[in-house]
This record gives C-alpha cells, sequence and structure tokens, in this order.
C-alpha cells in the first residue's frame, strides 16, 4: 500500500472510471447456481456476451495504464516494477485459484487464470514495446503497434486452424503445450480442459489486447490534456478499425472468447475502446479549459460525483478481484447450520425471484467491495502495481 504522491493533473480520470466500470460490471457476473440475466452469461461457445467482453476489456486497460509507465526511457525502476508485477499478479492468481478450489494443495493447483494472464500479457507487450522502440529509434509508431496487436491475433488464429486437437472446433489446440510445461493436473479443467483461455500460449497471444490499449493510450498522452477533439478521433479510429476488422474476421472464424479467435479479439477490442472514448468525453475530455471554450460541461462536477465510485474501484483493482474471491468462496463454503452462507442468501433472506435474486445477490457483493475500496481511496491507499 502506499499513500498517493503525483499530482491530480498526472492521471486520466477517465482511464481509473473506465477500469472501475468493467470491474463493477464484472461483479455482476459471477456464478451463484443462479439463472441471471442472459446478457450477464458467458457465451455457451460461439458469441460474445458482456461478461465475455469483461476480460478483453480490461486487458485494454491494462495496456491504457502501460502507455503511462512507459511514456518515458525505461529506467532500472521501471523494469523493476514490470518485474514486481509479473511476479505479484502470478503469486496472486495462484493464491485466488487456491482459496475455494485445491485449498493449497500443491498437486492439485490450477497454475493457469485471469491474473496470470494479466501479467503475463503485459510483460510480453511491455517487452514488445520496447523492442520496437528499438526499431523506430525510440518513438512509438501507432500503426507499428497497431500492425504487431494484429498480426499476434492473426497468427494466433492461424495456430487454432493448422493444429489439431478432438473434438475438431471446439478444444485449444494449445492445451497440450500448457500440458507439457505445467502438468495435466495444473491446468485449466472447466467444462473440458482448455476450453477457457487461460495457458502459457494464449496468456502471450493475449499481449494483442493489451497493445491495443497502450496504442490507445500513446493517442490520449500526446492529444488528451490540449487537443480532446483529434484524441478522440484517433483513438475512434483505432476503436472502428478494430471493430470492423472482427467483422472481416468472423468471416474466418466466429468470435469465441474460450479460443481467443482473431474475431474475437478485434471485436472485444474495439467496442472497449470505443467505450473508453465515450468515458473520455464525459470525464477528461475538457479538464484544462476552465474558461469554458468548445468541450466545456455545465455539470462536470456531477460527472465527477458520480465517477467517483468508479475511480475507487479502479484505482485498487486487485483488491477488487481479490476480495471478490474471498467473499464468494467464502460464502460458499462457510456454513450456518446445515447451509452454507450463500444458500441461506439465495434461498432465505433475498426475496427475489429469477433473476431478481442472483442481481440482488451479486449488487449486495458490489456494495461489501466498494466499501473496502472506497474507504482506501478516500484514505488515498492504493495497492500499487
Amino acid at each position: 500500500m502506499n499513500g498517493e504522491t503525483a499530482p491530480q493533473r498526472a492521471r486520466f480520470g477517465s482511464v481509473d472510471t473506465f477500469r472501475g466500470a468493467v470491474l463493477a460490471l464484472m461483479l455482476f457476473t459471477p456464478a451463484t447456481g443462479t439463472d441471471g440475466l442472459a446478457w450477464l452469461r458467458h457465451a455457451p461457445w460461439d458469441g460474445l456476451t458482456a461478461s465475455d467482453w469483461l476480460f478483453p476489456t480490461f486487458l485494454v486497460t491494462s495496456g491504457l495504464s502501460l502507455s503511462f509507465l512507459l511514456r518515458e526511457a525505461p529506467t532500472r525502476a521501471t523494469y523493476g516494477r514490470l518485474v514486481r508485477r509479473l511476479l505479484l499478479l502470478v503469486v496472486a492468481g495462484l493464491v485466488y485459484n487456491a482459496y475455494g478450489a485445491s485449498w493449497f494443495d500443491v498437486s492439485e493447483l490450477r497454475f493457469t487464470g485471469v491474473l496470470q494472464m494479466i501479467g503475463i500479457a503485459g510483460a510480453a507487450a511491455a517487452l514488445i514495446v520496447l523492442v520496437s522502440r528499438a526499431v523506430t529509434r525510440g518513438e512509438d509508431v501507432i500503426w507499428w503497434i497497431v500492425g504487431v496487436a494484429t498480426a499476434i491475433a492473426l497468427l494466433y488464429g492461424l495456430g487454432l486452424e493448422l493444429l489439431s486437437c478432438e473434438p475438431v472446433g471446439r478444444c485449444s489446440p494449445y492445451l497440450g503445450v500448457d500440458t507439457a510445461v505445467l502438468g495435466a493436473s495444473h491446468v485449466y479443467q472447466g467444462g473440458e480442459a482448455g476450453w477457457d483461455p487461460e495457458g502459457l500460449v494464449t496468456s502471450i497471444a493475449s499481449a494483442s489486447l493489451v497493445l491495443y490499449g497502450y496504442a490507445a493510450g500513446v493517442l490520449l498522452r500526446r492529444h488528451g490534456r490540449t487537443e480532446p477533439a483529434t484524441a478522440l478521433s484517433n483513438i475512434g479510429a483505432l476503436a472502428a478499425m478494430c471493430f470492423v476488422g472482427g467483422m472481416i474476421a468472423s468471416q474466418w472464424m466466429p468470435s469465441n472468447k474460450r479460443l481467443l479467435t482473431p474475431a474475437f479479439v478485434l471485436l472485444a477490442a474495439g467496442t472497449a475502446l470505443a467505450v473508453f472514448c465515450v468515458i473520455y468525453l464525459l470525464v477528461d475530455a475538457n479538464a484544462d479549459d476552465p474558461e469554458g471554450r468548445r468541450w466545456q460541461w455545465r455539470h462536470r462536477r456531477n460527472w465527477r460525483l458520480w465517477t467517483w465510485p468508479f475511480v475507487a474501484f479502479g484505482r485498487n483493482a486487485l483488491i477488487v478481484f481479490l476480495a471478490e474471491r474471498f467473499l464468494l468462496q467464502t460464502a460458499k463454503h462457510v456454513h450456518i447450520g446445515d447451509r452454507s452462507i450463500q444458500e441461506r442468501l439465495l434461498e432465505d433472506l433475498l426475496p427475489f425471484g429469477e433473476p431478481g435474486v442472483h442481481l440482488a445477490y451479486t449488487a449486495l457483493l458490489l456494495v461489501v467491495v466498494f466499501a473496502v475500496v472506497g474507504v482506501l481511496h478516500r484514505r488515498r491507499l492504493y495497492l500499487a502495481l
């Protein structure tokens, strides 16, 4: 934990708000054993729902943040922070997997997971950026970064097509790599092994999503304070390019989160950047225009009031991830009498039918997590990665 030392001007509120909004929506999508709303469930296989959109969008926000970490020539401290971030996310991911599942039985502990993917994808993207700068004489060239991101997505998709596994089209051919390196008992076993986008190869391929976010972050750095119209048009153009590319790629392979197909990557990145443009317009576009020229909104103070909860979530993202797991698994495994806390809440204490009981349960989770991160945010305490 550390107190805030950077001046407020150094941050874009839209980045924290965007990240926090994604995390808040994530809290409405946990498995509770109830049906919930259709758009809050994962697609059975092909398709793109709100739940499927969350994880790739968080990777895009990671890229936005990475662009500020690497805005200047990296120093030894920068490299140290990148390594520390990777190690912290991997360790946190292992703890996340263990709590409520293997209970720290290493022989059954799943080594792959969401937090591990975020760490590996971010590290891979940072390495690609640093190597790219060597080619482009130290500059962040947008078309180069976007081109590398797209090439990674397409090459990964080509591997999905050329490599084989059973059942054809409904499994990840990269599972063999994870099994060989990590062992069969340490890879994803939900549904069928390899059906979720977890694993070493997939984590590296996810760097494409981080790079799209990084490219948007570079545009934000360059134009976000002084030329909001330019920032919006450029990031909007990038969003449109990704979305159109995703539509074209879907003619080759359908959008599929569990296989991380190119269509899924491009469509998710395009919609994520489009949503970010809206949030930037509302939160930051006229932040440095006190005289009210061109971009002034009459109710900016109200927008800051409404975005405060999302910023609280966004500034302590890792705590939100871990708190969700701790609360859900504790409610599932801690019994009061003959039933768990979760069962008593869903069956007795929340007087709603489907899908209301799911929404009420997850809203309660949202309130409890916000009580934690809200206090930390008010005291300016953050778990910095």
